[in-house]
């Protein structure tokens, strides 16, 4: 799925900030990814984009081939004692010879896997992107993520797991395995990271943010992250949630902030209206080619861009699409190998 033009051109003007002006020193084992590239680029800008983010080779062979059925399929495994389930999207291109993207998307607080699936609408883009994607559900009742340090669940071993399964099963790129999610997806989506760098390329929050608190020093993660201001369940300004666990909650634009700290990227951030309702602030300079990417959305609740209307959520946003924005962020970065 490719983004409307008016949303191409507002990525590649804060990719060039972020992709363009990245530097590979220190941080962490990553490269720039061979993005999409407008047709509407200024020359000068594409050379830099070119020069900077050089097309990588595409996923290797997998031999013996990992053939796989195409839609979904229910999955399960045990980890940490605990029975865990997925939804397993294959694209219809998939056919086991050469290594694929995969994108594990997790679920608000209350909700699960197959909602989520629905909600973000990955399983679509998979289809037009040829990608694989795992919606996950969490544990207990009412179904959530298990922060480090206020449950038992150790989640970061959870998604180590099923990595390694998926690995077993498919031919899975292991350079570009990406996290998003939802809320309390969100915020597991930045300790998992955190806790795995060496495995995951980048992440994506949407209606929630987290401090990279649980990063250890010198790991460099690229994140992008969208925001509604009217966020009622999340506060846009930090405090307290007011749904879910009811935990404190970082300020979207600290933590940001707190983020371009840790990737090690210049402190002074550039800004650029891509709607009428939505502000990008872009962290450029960043170590180990990450990105710090905060889309912050005027009047929006606690919602996902440019996906279905819950009215109890909040306001919805349909001026850009997040989940075409997560892939194509995700296109431009992988890890070293």
């Amino acid at each position: 799925m490719r983004l409307r033009a008016w949303a191409t051109l507002a990525t590649v003007a804060a990719l060039w900030i972020i992709t363009g002006a990245c530097r590979g020193d220190g941080g962490g084992n990553r490269t720039p990814a061979a993005g999409p590239v407008s047709e509407d680029m200024t020359p000068a800008l594409e050379s830099t984009l070119v020069e900077r983010a050089a097309p990588t080779a595409a996923g290797g062979p997998c031999e013996p081939a990992r053939p796989f059925a195409a839609g979904d399929t229910d999955g399960s495994i045990t980890s940490g004692g605990l029975d865990r389930t997925y939804i397993l999207h294959v694209p219809p291109s998939y056919d086991g010879t050469r290594a694929v993207p995969l994108l594990l998307n997790f679920h608000g607080f209350g909700s699960n896997a197959r909602q989520q699936a629905v909600y973000s609408g990955f399983p679509a883009t998979a289809d037009a992107e040829g990608f694989i994607t795992v919606a996950a559900n969490g544990t207990g009742t009412p179904q959530h993520w298990t922060y480090p340090g206020l449950g038992d669940v150790d989640e970061a071993a959870f998604v180590a797991d099923l990595l390694d399964q998926l690995g077993a099963e498919l031919c899975i790129d292991a350079t570009r395995v990406y996290l998003a999610g939802m809320s309390n997806g969100a915020a597991i989506s930045t300790s998992i990271a955190c806790a795995l760098p060496d495995r995951i390329a980048a992440i994506a929050e949407v209606g929630a943010t987290a401090s990279p608190r649980t990063c250890a020093p010198g790991v460099s993660i690229p994140i992008i992250t969208f925001r509604g201001t009217e966020d009622a369940c999340v506060p846009y300004e930090g405090g307290t949630s007011a749904c879910g666990q009811r935990l404190p909650v970082v300020a979207a634009e600290e933590s940001a902030r707190q983020w371009a700290a840790q990737d090690g990227c210049n402190p002074a951030p550039a800004t650029k209206r891509v709607a009428d309702d939505v502000l990008v602030t872009a962290y450029s300079e960043c170590a180990g080619f990450a990105a710090v990417l905060l889309y912050t959305v005027q009047g929006a609740g606690h919602t996902w861009p440019g996906s279905i209307d819950v009215a109890r959520l909040g306001p919805t946003t349909h001026t850009i699409s997040a989940t075409d924005l997560i892939w194509e962020f995700f296109q431009g970065h992988a890890l070293e190998r």
